[in-house]
């Protein structure tokens, strides 16, 4: 069967049908999917735009100052990173910031003294809903609109522009998204090229608990999340009081490669090194002196990759909790007065090192040599932010 040029474009001769492509590219279902991918692959986006909320959810996580804000905010999908800010109608501000399921606050009352206000962690306890997302924010966004069916053509916008429309499920083991959005429209605007310009996402209830005005920009525009954006609301929330009643001395990665950023950090109680270690239980007052500080540092730039757990405990607390002793298996390492091992297989670098002191544990997808490289740089914590290398 052969093919012949039509006014409407490719015809299947004897049929007067559409060719199959073209009929793929005038289908509402494949046009919202392609255009959803294409997101998806950009890895990272801006948006700008306005939010009804009436309370917390998982993709408004942090601290609401108002129902309704206009807000601006940045996603960086691969290290499920999100900075949204919102502004209210008395020019009262609040910033949040998410790494994964980890979320941080601040408020103002003006855009001016923001700088100055002091970020809190506000997540994921305060997210009710929801399980153990492993995203957060606008980061959900991807995934929201992944999700919804029964995808059709909505007519256009006032410039023409197409408009799609798609309901979401409902997220039954609420992982993801919560029950907020169970049964919620959603509107994409596309541009000229197919992709998404424009969404409004309206939960499913007579009076909407969530409404998202948005548009979409900078797609693909890595530089929507700036390594301080994240590292600052991370270390600025750090408890150190309670590591130096543990009698800890924090360390941290003094340099950076370009591009890293530092993407969670914690106190928590030291368990194990390894997740294979026996245990012991702790009193009360072991483990209030066998605290350590995890973090997690990472490419913003990355696709897949590039990512570096750093922890920091006494050395008494490792050996009483974890039965081992620092210096036992894999390949001897020393940077400065620490000496260790590190353990490098295919796709990760795992070692421990002590001072007798001070023990630091590690594992990263780096090869061991890099990781050493940056272990050098290792220096007390402080708040101010590090400087990449």
């Amino acid at each position: 069967m052969g093919l012949a040029a039509g006014a409407g474009g490719l015809l299947v001769l004897g049929t007067g049908e559409p060719h199959r492509d073209e009929q793929r590219a005038g289908d509402p279902r494949d046009q919202y999917l392609e255009a959803v991918q294409r997101l998806g692959y950009a890895r990272s986006f801006a948006y700008r735009g306005s939010v009804h909320a009436a309370g917390s959810s998982p993709l408004r996580p942090g601290a609401s100052i108002a129902t309704d804000v206009t807000v601006e905010g940045g996603v960086r999908l691969p290290q499920s990173i999100t900075r949204d800010v919102a502004v209210d109608d008395r020019g009262g501000v609040g910033e949040t910031v998410t790494s994964g399921s980890r979320v941080w606050s601040r408020t103002a009352p003006s855009i001016e003294q923001l700088p100055d206000a002091t970020w809190e962690v506000t997540g994921p306890s305060h997210v009710l809903d929801v399980g153990s997302p492993d995203r957060l924010g606008a980061a959900l966004l991807s995934d929201v609109l992944r999700a919804a069916g029964a995808r059709h053509r909505d007519g256009t916008d006032a410039s023409g522009r197409p408009v799609l429309r798609a309901t979401v499920p409902p997220d039954d083991r609420d992982e993801r998204y919560g029950d907020t959005l169970d049964g919620a429209d959603v509107r994409v605007t596309l541009d000229e090229a197919g992709d998404i310009a424009h969404l409004v996402l309206t939960s499913a209830e007579p009076k909407p608990r969530l409404v998202l005005r948005l548009d979409i920009v900078q797609v693909g525009d890595s530089g929507v999340i700036a390594p301080s954006d994240v590292g600052t609301p991370a270390r600025s929330t750090v408890a150190i009081e309670k590591l130096v009643a543990a009698g800890v001395e924090p360390l941290e990665l003094g340099r950076l490669p370009h591009g890293w950023a530092l993407t969670n950090a914690s106190v928590s109680v030291r368990r194990s090194v390894m997740p294979w270690t026996p245990r012991q239980s702790m009193t009360p007052k072991q483990a209030a002196s066998c605290r350590s500080l995890e973090l997690e540092y990472g490419d913003l730039r990355a696709v897949a990759g590039g990512s570096l757990h750093l922890s920091t405990a006494s050395q008494a607390c490792v050996t009483v909790v974890d039965h081992v002793a620092t210096g036992t298996g894999g390949r001897p390492l020393r940077i400065g007065a620490f000496e260790g091992v590190v353990d490098e297989s295919w796709d990760r670098s795992v070692g421990d090192l002590s001072d007798g002191t001070t023990h630091v544990g590690f594992s990263s997808d780096l090869p061991a040599n890099e990781v050493a490289a940056l272990l050098v740089s290792l220096q007390p914590f402080v708040a101010e932010s590090v400087q990449p290398a």
